[in-house]
């Protein structure tokens, strides 16, 4: 049976959880009492209830979220009619049990390949939190001053995104999830390599598809932004037919010494050629089959999928931890570096060794495979 929580013990857990100030703690408390009765006359029929243990600040986090969501906002009339129905029949008690147990005891699981504890997930989520906790010490959000740093977090933690849906066992969405973190790597890759004149277009294409979007209500300000979208056209000699895709690619106009006449304005033969990435085109078009629902998606390889996932996860993370490097090592105060510094001898080589070794476990599934089918 599992005991209770003191209400002292209780309280400093609602403070270590920031429960707002206007929730009744005594209240909150009756709430978490009863749902631990429901809990344990429910353990009484578990034949697995011995080696079940409540995870308290879960319990106690379900109990904060379903007040919030009951009382937030309410007068105090009517809040002191739903405690008096809540004494009468427990509902928000029954509803948080109800929630705890499905959820903690009986969640969906689809099986994965992998876990967080394993060196493959967890030195690579390690490697990405680090770089992460360094980009919050620098401003953000001022895409004139910031874009590269904006850009870079964004992908670093769309990496960890990838990771989190491996370890829960959702191979083709992660797959699909690493499509968009590669349009941003390649981004990037252009973006540190060519510097300001090539942030300067991006964000003037930025500044053209915040137009088109209808996101700016000044209209003269439109007016003029469409002003010099048409003329900018005029001199790529494309018609209002293209306007779409220049707004998406012509920043790449930028690139020192590009064709105006084969530049494409797309990803693939475009954004993706240009930034030395075009060796992943048959990995992409397959994401990009998963994206749009074939039946790839729904009778997809869950460990060829993860496989695929991981490896092109890897090797988008060494680009972008150069990118890291080249920016930013310089622009860290001393303490950090050598932080960076201790972790990266620590971690980096490991990371290759696990991408050495988790493609040869890939390549020899192939193998087998192939071999069985021939």
């Amino acid at each position: 049976m599992n005991q209770k929580l003191e209400v002292s013990i209780f309280n400093k857990v609602l403070d270590i959880l920031q429960a707002p100030s206007y929730v009744d703690r005594e209240f909150l408390y009756s709430v978490y009492d009863t749902c631990i009765d429901i809990i344990n006359q429910f353990n009484e029929n578990d034949a697995l209830a011995s080696l079940r243990n409540i995870n308290q600040v879960e319990l106690i986090s379900y109990c904060i979220g379903e007040y919030i969501y009951t009382f937030g906002g309410t007068d105090e009339k009517l809040k002191a009619h739903i405690i008096e129905l809540e004494n009468e029949n427990g509902h928000i008690s029954s509803v948080v049990a109800d929630k705890f147990l499905s959820l903690s005891y009986f969640s969906h699981d689809e099986g994965a390949f992998t876990n967080k504890y394993l060196p493959s997930i967890s030195s690579l989520n390690l490697y990405l939190n680090f770089i992460l906790n360094i980009l919050n010490n620098y401003k953000k959000n001022d895409p004139v001053s910031t874009l590269i740093t904006d850009l870079l977090n964004k992908s670093v933690s769309i990496a960890r995104c990838v990771l989190s849906l491996l370890v829960d066992g959702y191979e083709t969405e992660a797959f699909a999830l690493w499509r968009t973190l590669h349009e941003c790597e390649c981004t990037l890759v252009l973006l540190e390599k060519y510097g300001e004149p090539m942030i300067n277009s991006y964000l003037k294409h930025m500044q053209y598809a915040l137009a088109y979007s209808g996101a700016v209500k000044d209209k003269n300000t439109v007016d003029a932004t469409f002003e010099k979208l048409k003329g900018e056209m005029k001199t790529h000699d494309l018609k209002s037919k293209d306007m779409k895709k220049f707004i998406e690619y012509g920043w790449l106009y930028a690139v020192p010494g590009v064709s105006q006449t084969e530049l494409k304005l797309n990803f693939r033969d475009g954004l993706q050629k240009l930034a030395g990435l075009e060796h992943y085109n048959k990995v992409y078009v397959m994401s990009s089959e998963i994206i749009h629902s074939t039946p790839l998606l729904v009778y997809s390889d869950k460990q060829y999928f993860y496989y695929m996932t991981l490896l092109n996860l890897y090797e988008s993370f060494f680009r972008l931890e150069r990118v890291f490097v080249s920016l930013f090592a310089s622009r860290v105060n001393q303490e950090q570096f050598d932080s960076y510094k201790k972790m990266q001898s620590v971690y980096y080589s490991q990371l290759i060794a696990i991408h050495q070794r988790e493609s040869k476990t890939y390549f020899n599934i192939i193998k087998r495979r192939d071999q069985t089918s021939s």
